[in-house]
C-alpha cells in the first residue's frame, strides 16, 4: 500500500514540474492588428466630388494608443466615428473598439466578465473624472486602450524621442 502511494505522489510532482516548465516556454502571441481587421462604419461619401480634399481634413483632436500584451502600437488619430476589431492570433480573443473624434469605448469583447465593456465611454471631457482616467482595460485579453488629446500625444512622442537620444 505504501509503495502505491509513493508512485502516485511522484507522478503528481512530475506533472506539476512539467506544467511549470511548459508555462515558462510558451508565451502568448501578441495581437496582430491589420487593415483586414479594421472595419470602419462611417458614412463616407461615394461620389468623388463630394469627398473633401486632403488639406480640408481637420487635425485630429484625440489619439488612441492600443497596447496588447507587451506590444504597443502606433497611435491612431481619431478622425471620425467608426469601429475596429483587435483579434489576437490563434487564441480567438476579440475586442471591438468604438471611436469618435474625441472618445473611445469597448463596444464588445469575447472575455467572460465584460468589465471592459462596462467601463463606459472615455472622452476628452470625462477622462479627468473617471477612476481609470484615460484608460479602458481588458485584463483577460491583456488589452489597454488609452485616449490622449493632441497636445498630450505630442508631449508623449517628444519625451519618447528625447529618451531615445
Amino acid at each position: 500500500m505504501r509503495n502505491k502511494n509513493l508512485w502516485v505522489i511522484l507522478a503528481a510532482v512530475v506533472l506539476i514540474i512539467a506544467v511549470f516548465v511548459a508555462s515558462i516556454w510558451i508565451k502568448p502571441t501578441p495581437a496582430d492588428i491589420s487593415d483586414q481587421q479594421i472595419v470602419v462604419t462611417t458614412d463616407a461619401p461615394t461620389n468623388p466630388t463630394d469627398m473633401p480634399a486632403a488639406t480640408d481634413a481637420p487635425a485630429p483632436a484625440a489619439y488612441l494608443l492600443v497596447t496588447v500584451g507587451d506590444v504597443t502600437y502606433q497611435p491612431l488619430p481619431l478622425q471620425g466615428e467608426g469601429e475596429f476589431s483587435l483579434t489576437q492570433g490563434d487564441t480567438g480573443r476579440v475586442n471591438v473598439v468604438h471611436v469618435t473624434r474625441d472618445s473611445i469605448w469597448m463596444a464588445e469583447s469575447t472575455c467572460d466578465n465584460q468589465d471592459c465593456v462596462e467601463q463606459g465611454v472615455v472622452s476628452l471631457e470625462t477622462m479627468d473624472n473617471r477612476v481609470l482616467g484615460n484608460m479602458i482595460i481588458c485584463l483577460p485579453h491583456r488589452v489597454t486602450l488609452q485616449l490622449y488629446s493632441a497636445q498630450e500625444m505630442d508631449a508623449l512622442l517628444a519625451s519618447l524621442e528625447e529618451a531615445a537620444q
